[in-house]
Parts: C-alpha cells; structure tokens; sequence
C-alpha cells in the first residue's frame, strides 16, 4: 500500500473538493475533518464547479496596481488648511478644487 503525498496546493485542495463535487460527501462533514474551514471549502467548491481544475491553482495576493503616493507639499497643504480653519475634509477638498488641486475627499481625511 503506498501513500500518495500532495506536492502542490492545488493537489491539497484537489483532495477535498473533488468527494464533494462527486457527491460521495456532504461539505459539512468533510468540514469537520477537514484542516481549512468550512468557508474556503465552499469557495474552493465554487471555484472547480465554475472554472475546473485551474481555478484551484494559487493566486498572488499582490496588489496588481501600485497606489500612487500624495505629493509631499498637498500633505503640507491639507494640514496648513486644517490647523488654520478646523475644517472638516469634505470643506477641505472643495477648497483644494478651488485652488487647482484635484484629490479626493477620503484622501484628504487620512492627514
């Protein structure tokens, strides 16, 4: 008898996913012995259901665009405004407008 141990994690997931997917067991047992939880069961269940064996391959986490960082002098900018008039972002924002500068209200909430 020899037992066949999984090299990648598709193969991992592949283990679970597919006696469910035949209907050999319900999810919620598998659940129960199962390592992972129930929850990336069923998403790896949808996954193989909607796109077969690749949609159980690992993906990057990476973000695929990189945040552009605020100009150094818009920072100093929103903090001049703030310290001189108290005021809220939203009123800082539509004062930036005015001057030319074009960036979002939630931006400026963070400085």
């Amino acid at each position: 008898m020899s037992i066949h141990m999984v090299k990648t994690i598709k193969e991992e997931k592949l283990k679970w996913v597919l006696p469910i997917v035949k209907k050999e067991v319900r999810l919620i047992d598998v659940a129960k012995v199962c390592p992972f939880g129930k929850r990336s069961l069923e998403r790896w269940v949808a996954l193989y259901k909607k796109l077969g064996e690749v949609g159980l391959e690992p993906r990057s986490t990476e973000p695929k665009t990189q945040a552009e960082e605020t100009q150094i002098w818009i920072k100093e900018r929103i903090i001049e405004i703030r310290k001189k008039t108290k005021k809220c972002a939203l009123k800082i924002h539509w004062q930036l407008e005015k001057e030319g500068i074009v960036i979002h209200a939630r931006t400026v909430e963070k400085y």
